[in-house]
């Protein structure tokens, strides 16, 4: 249960007069809920004369509280009657009894929520600091269910479900402290059951808290695969390979159905224990009662009302028991969501950072070495220098490291040997957010929004409409976004698959240039475009890059002859550097990778 102490102390402790109204109010509703059994056995005392004076020396409490109320009404009302008293007294602890109850519940919800929501922010949030790899390792399905599910879980319990447990609580031991009174050596006996139920009970919550944590996770697998599914639905449709989808769909259905019926089971054991151990404790009164009353120790209105109250407190306790199952939900929940919170940044934060220069001179790759783990190298001693106003390209052929290697100036991965410096400080020393906001990207994989043109432009910054339009014509992006259904407000489909891939990345090419980074990053960023739309974009990207650092990836060498410096990385380090010409002279490696594409 530590992790329900934690979860109180981080999150519901800040609302704690919500919770402690709702148990004050809860506990009242329990109150009347007690005086609605000892309101009946004055009627069954009075043998149902409905209050009339032989009630007067068995009930006197109660008499003399009827004759206080009737002091207040008027002479001629009918509730000074006998038998109009008692019926309105019963309804009007029931009116109290539901306003309570519905006051309470309403107060704890509330705290439940609000204390959920923090959880749930926190954990986005939690995500958001996270580095690229944790992405790699947690696939999207599980980072929703742990969001979404999980915390879902999480909210029935500290929302609904606390409510009717204080609720119950309050009932269960208001009726236990009236059982008390009525007879206490009988009530001591009823005691003796306990460990009847707790200790079956106890064992079904270990096995549904274990169960549930496998439930969540082929739950996880199975939204994972969904996901993956909807995202590539062109590709299972144009391999027609639907039929192979949904077995596979199936399968995984198969498995999260055979842990649902394991839960099932185990939560469906509690009531059926409740029963029974209640029957036995019924058998026994009714037995004690038979004796007593042919001793003339016990009278039956005693009896009757002494059965009602076992009743009303056997109830809270089989809805608690019942409660205890959604509670080891949670609980396997909340395991789940602070492993993750318990999980800190692998990109160590210097707690004193440096400022990030506004206009940096140098951007140096040190002796710079790479491996995502300690078996496959994938950089290798890369020295490299890029100048304020100079545009490096790095070609090579796949799996060489470009894309690594440009990973590490916005700190996506550290390298794990050497150093990367900005006007010779390491990047380590700047704050991670504030290197990056001086970084464009253009990605080679264009995703953008389901939101609008000109929100996905502007991402991240309040720009006016007329700097997205400028941004958008120096991309070439602004005849197409004019000829869409309401223009820069269009809403895109999801990952901006509305649009063609020249389009998106004009796009990306645009809110690259409305950010105006000192340093650019450019991974393909013209791959997807026509030819008359790569030559546009290729001057718009020439202009954009004047007096910036600029690392280019390329593939089609056509689109690189300019550059100050080619680098050409094979197997991890560097093989060649210098100009276009350059190196078609030295007949090496750019040389062969150039012949190869313009070989006709």
């Amino acid at each position: 249960m530590s992790v329900f102490r934690r979860f109180f102390k981080d999150h519901l402790l800040a609302y704690l007069p919500l919770n402690l109204g709702g148990f004050l109010l809860l506990m009242l509703a329990g109150l009347c809920q007690v005086l609605l059994i000892q309101t009946l056995n004055f009627v069954f005392k009075d043998d149902l004369h409905m209050g009339g004076a032989s009630a007067l020396t068995s009930m006197a409490k109660m008499a003399q509280f009827k004759a206080w109320l009737m002091s207040l009404m008027p002479s001629g009302s009918v509730l000074q009657h006998s038998t109009y008293f008692v019926p309105a007294l019963l309804v009007a602890v029931f009116v109290m009894k539901g306003f309570f109850s519905y006051s309470g519940t309403l107060l704890m919800v509330r705290s439940g929520i609000k204390a959920t929501q923090a959880l749930r922010e926190r954990l986005f949030a939690h995500f958001m600091r996270m580095e690229p790899a944790f992405f790699q390792k947690h696939p999207v399905g599980e980072l929703l269910t742990r969001s979404i599910t999980d915390v879902g879980a999480v909210q029935g319990i500290a929302s609904n479900q606390m409510a009717e447990a204080m609720r119950e609580v309050t009932t269960a031991t208001g009726m236990f402290g009236y059982l008390l009174y009525m007879n206490w050596r009988l009530t001591l006996l009823l005691i003796i059951a306990g460990p009847l139920v707790v200790l079956p009970v106890k064992n079904l919550s270990r096995r549904i808290r274990r169960v549930n944590h496998r439930n969540q996770e082929a739950s996880s697998r199975l939204l994972q695969r969904l996901k993956e599914v909807f995202s590539n639905i062109r590709v299972v449709l144009g391999f027609a390979r639907e039929p192979y989808e949904i077995q596979r769909f199936a399968g995984l259905n198969m498995e999260l159905y055979r842990l649902g019926m394991k839960s099932a089971r185990a939560s469906a054991l509690s009531t059926p224990i409740m029963e029974i151990v209640g029957g036995c404790l019924l058998a026994g009164l009714v037995l004690y009662a038979a004796k007593g009353i042919q001793a003339g120790t016990l009278n039956g209105a005693d009896f009757f009302t002494y059965l009602l109250a076992v009743y009303a407190l056997y109830d809270p306790l089989r809805r608690l028991t019942k409660l205890n199952n959604d509670v080891q939900v949670a609980s396997a929940s909340l395991d789940r969501i602070y492993s993750m919170l318990d999980r800190q940044p692998q990109l160590p934060a210097t707690t004193k950072p440096k400022p990030v220069p506004s206009e940096p001179q140098r951007l140096a790759f040190e002796d710079v070495g790479f491996s995502y783990d300690e078996k496959h190298q994938v950089l290798r001693g890369i020295t490299l220098e890029v100048n304020r106003g100079e545009t490096v390209a790095l070609v090579g052929g796949s799996g060489g490291g470009k894309t690594t290697l440009v990973n590490l100036v916005p700190r996506f991965f550290d390298p794990t040997s050497g150093r990367i410096t900005l006007d010779g400080t390491d990047l380590r020393d700047f704050d991670v957010r504030a290197l990056r906001q001086t970084i464009g990207f253009v990605n080679q994989e264009t995703l953008l929004f389901m939101d609008t043109v000109h929100d996905n432009i502007a991402y991240g910054k309040n720009a006016h409409r007329e700097a997205v339009i400028s941004a958008a014509k120096k991309a070439h992006a602004h005849e197409f976004i004019s000829k869409l259904p309401k223009g820069y407000d269009t809403p895109l489909a999801e990952t901006g698959s509305s649009l063609s891939g020249g389009q998106r990345q004009r796009i990306a090419i645009a809110r690259a240039l409305l950010q105006d980074p000192p340093i650019l990053i450019l991974d393909e960023a013209t791959s997807a475009l026509d030819t008359e739309s790569e030559r546009a974009v290729q001057d718009a990207l020439e202009a954009l890059m004047q007096d910036r650092t600029t690392l280019v990836i390329a593939h089609r060498l056509s689109t690189i002859q300019k550059a100050t410096r080619i680098v050409v990385l094979k197997a991890g380090h560097v093989a060649e550097t210098g100009t276009h010409a350059e190196l078609l002279k030295l007949g090496g490696e750019y040389a062969r990778l150039h012949g190869m594409q313009f070989h006709e």
